[in-house]
């Protein structure tokens, strides 16, 4: 099975090329999509940048990803630091995607995973308005994240 995997992401021979391999070209957007959140992570924690500013380039990652992006940043939620599982739950919030909701209410019910990436799902989803008392509610209250 290893040498089967390693010929898949090796390169073309000269008569395959220009002609890409499916599991090569899923690498390579799910590292650019790992490096994006990896920034976006660090701009929220280290920027000068404005809230507007990082949603404008939160939409600019959705246009060119797609849904992959918002799925991995909710999958980025199961972090071991505290720090960077606050900053993927602002993003999630910020970029207010409706796909991630069905995700984060999987995640925050699933109770195989931690109690704290449960807990981060489930502020994702107050921060998205998503929670039972919010939908209940006709006048939604809004809480600010910090």
């Amino acid at each position: 099975m290893e040498k089967r995997d390693a010929r898949l992401l090796q390169s073309p021979p000269a008569s395959q090329e220009g002609k890409w391999n499916v599991l090569e070209l899923e690498s390579q957007s799910y590292k650019k999509i790992h490096s994006k959140i990896c920034e976006f992570i660090a701009l929220t924690n280290h920027s000068t940048l404005s809230t507007r500013e990082i949603q404008q380039r939160l939409q600019q990652c959705q246009k060119r990803y797609g849904k992959h992006f918002a799925i991995h940043l909710v999958a980025s939620l199961q972090q071991s630091d505290v720090a960077e599982r606050e900053a993927i739950v602002w993003l999630l919030t910020q970029l207010h995607d409706q796909e991630t909701i069905p995700l984060l209410q999987q995640l925050a019910h699933h109770h195989q995973q931690p109690r704290a990436i449960r807990l981060s799902a489930s502020l994702a989803l107050a921060g998205l308005g998503q929670t039972p008392e919010m939908l209940t509610n006709k006048r939604p209250r809004l809480y600010a994240i910090s």
